[in-house]
C-alpha cells in the first residue's frame, strides 16, 4: 500500500526539509578521498556551467541544466558530509545557482512559453525556501504554479512540451512534470487529487501514443497528427531516442520513491506507474549494446552507420535501473535473458568511467559524448545522428553524478 509521511518529516528524492539533520548524517570522506559524484559536481560548479550568466542566458535548455543539476547535488548532500567530501561549497552553489535563475522564473508569462523544462528549476526553490523562510522563493514556486495552470494542452489533456511547436509533446517534459508535482502536491495542495492525475495522464499517454513493438517508446507525438513525420494512427515519432527514455525511466523511479514515501500518487496511480517502470527497465536491457553495457543514440539500430554510445542517456539509464534495484523495484534478473540488473547498469557505468571521463591538468573531471538538443522539428535517423555532441554539457553530467552516487551507494552497502 501507499505509505504517507507528515509534511514535518517531508522529504523528497532529492530534496531533504530538515537540512541540518541531513548534514550531520551525511557519510564523511576520510585521508582526503573523493567519491566521483563530488568530484563530477565541484567540476561543474568550478567551471560555472549550471549558472544562470551573461555566457549561458541564451541556451534554451539551461533551466533543465541547472534544475538537473541542482537535484544532482541536493542528493550528495542528502548522502555526504559535504565539509570531507566537498572541494566547492555546494550550499553556496545551490544558492547562487536559484537566485541566478529565479527573475526568469518570476515571469509568469515566460513560463508558459518556455519549455517543460522550466518546472525542473522547483527543486532548487523549494530547497532554499525551506533553508531560508525567504518569501521571493516561494513567489517563484507561486509563478511556477500559475504557469502550470496556463499551459497549453492537446485534446486527450497531454501537455504540449513547447507552445512554440503546437500538438507536440515529448518524453523529455516527464521528469520536470513529475518533480514539479511532487514538490506543490506534498509541501503545498495534499489533498488536490487533480496534479497526480494530470500527471499519470501525461504518462498513459505516452505509453499510449509512442509505444513502439520493443517495448520501447519513441522521442514523442503530434497529438493533430499533422507533422509529415507523425504516425497516422498514433502520432508517434519514428525513433526512440536514449535520453528522451531516459528523462521518462529517470521520472518513473523518482515517482516511485516519492510515491512510497508520501503518497503522490494513489495505489491504482502506484501499481500502473510501477507496471511501466519495470516493463520499460526490461526493455531498456533488452537493448542493450553487449560489447559497452550502455545505450546507443538511437535505440534499435545499434550499431548501424553513423550511430554511437551516448553518455547521457546511458547514464540515466544506469541511475534508474542502479535505483530501481536499491529500492527493490528491480529484483534478480531479467525475466527473459537472465541478465542480472544490477551487473547490467554497472557494467555501463565502469565502460562511462573509463571512456568518457578524463581529468584535467586543473583537476577538474570533463566528459564527452553527450548529444546537444535534439527536437522534433525534423526527426530523421540522419538528424538524430548528426547533432553536435556537447563536451563537459550539464545534461551529460548531472546523471552521471546521480548514476556515480548510486554506484558509491550500492557500494557501500556491500562493504557495511
Amino acid at each position: 500500500m501507499v505509505r504517507m509521511k507528515t509534511l514535518r518529516t517531508f522529504v523528497l528524492s532529492g530534496l531533504a526539509t530538515n537540512l541540518s539533520v541531513v548534514a550531520a548524517a551525511g557519510r564523511a570522506c576520510e585521508n582526503g578521498t573523493r567519491p566521483y559524484s563530488a568530484w563530477l559536481a565541484d567540476s561543474v560548479i568550478a567551471r560555472k556551467d549550471a549558472l544562470l550568466t551573461a555566457d549561458t542566458e541564451g541556451d534554451i535548455s539551461l533551466s533543465l541544466k541547472l534544475g538537473l543539476f541542482q537535484i544532482s547535488v541536493i542528493h550528495l548532500k542528502e548522502y555526504y558530509d559535504a565539509v570531507s567530501c566537498a572541494k566547492e561549497d555546494w550550499d553556496a552553489y545551490l544558492k547562487e545557482a536559484t537566485d541566478s535563475i529565479l527573475p526568469r522564473v518570476l515571469n509568469v508569462t515566460g513560463d508558459i512559453e518556455a519549455p517543460m523544462d522550466i518546472f525542473t528549476t522547483a527543486n532548487g526553490l523549494y530547497y532554499q525556501y525551506e533553508k531560508s523562510g525567504d518569501e521571493k522563493y516561494k513567489q517563484g514556486l507561486d509563478a511556477l504554479r500559475q504557469a502550470y495552470d496556463g499551459r497549453r494542452r492537446n485534446s486527450e489533456g497531454g501537455f504540449w512540451f513547447y507552445n512554440a511547436r503546437p500538438n507536440l509533446s515529448y518524453l523529455d517534459e516527464t521528469y520536470p512534470l513529475g518533480a514539479f508535482t511532487t514538490i506543490i502536491k506534498n509541501r503545498f495542495e495534499p489533498t488536490n487529487e487533480t496534479l497526480a492525475e494530470n500527471l499519470s495522464k501525461d504518462l498513459d499517454l505516452f505509453k499510449d501514443h509512442c509505444h513502439h513493438d520493443t517495448g520501447l517508446l519513441a522521442h514523442g507525438y503530434d497529438a493533430s497528427k499533422s507533422a509529415p513525420w507523425s504516425n497516422k494512427t498514433t502520432g508517434a515519432s519514428p525513433y526512440v531516442w536514449d535520453r528522451a527514455l531516459g528523462w521518462y525511466h529517470m521520472g518513473l523511479v523518482e515517482l516511485l520513491y516519492n510515491t512510497d514515501e508520501f503518497g503522490i500518487l494513489n495505489q491504482t496511480q502506484r501499481d500502473d506507474a510501477y507496471k511501466k517502470y519495470y516493463n520499460l527497465a526490461n526493455t531498456i536491457i533488452n537493448d542493450v549494446d553487449e560489447a559497452t553495457g550502455c545505450w546507443w543514440q538511437v535505440m534499435e539500430h545499434g550499431g548501424e552507420k553513423g550511430n554511437y554510445i551516448e553518455t547521457s542517456g546511458s547514464a540515466m539509464f544506469t541511475y534508474s535501473i542502479l535505483k530501481g534495484v536499491r529500492l527493490g523495484y528491480l529484483t534478480g534478473n531479467h525475466p527473459e535473458s537472465g541478465k542480472n540488473y544490477k551487473e547490467t547498469a554497472q557494467k555501463c557505468y565502469n565502460w562511462l568511467l573509463e571512456n568518457r571521463v578524463v581529468p584535467d591538468d586543473n583537476g577538474a573531471l570533463n566528459v564527452s559524448g553527450t548529444v546537444g538538443v535534439c527536437t522534433l522539428e525534423d526527426p530523421t535517423y540522419e538528424y538524430y545522428t548528426t547533432q553536435p555532441l556537447s563536451y563537459n554539457s550539464v545534461l551529460g553530467f548531472a546523471p552521471f553524478v546521480m548514476a556515480s552516487l548510486e554506484h558509491e551507494m550500492a557500494a557501500d552497502a556491500m562493504s557495511s
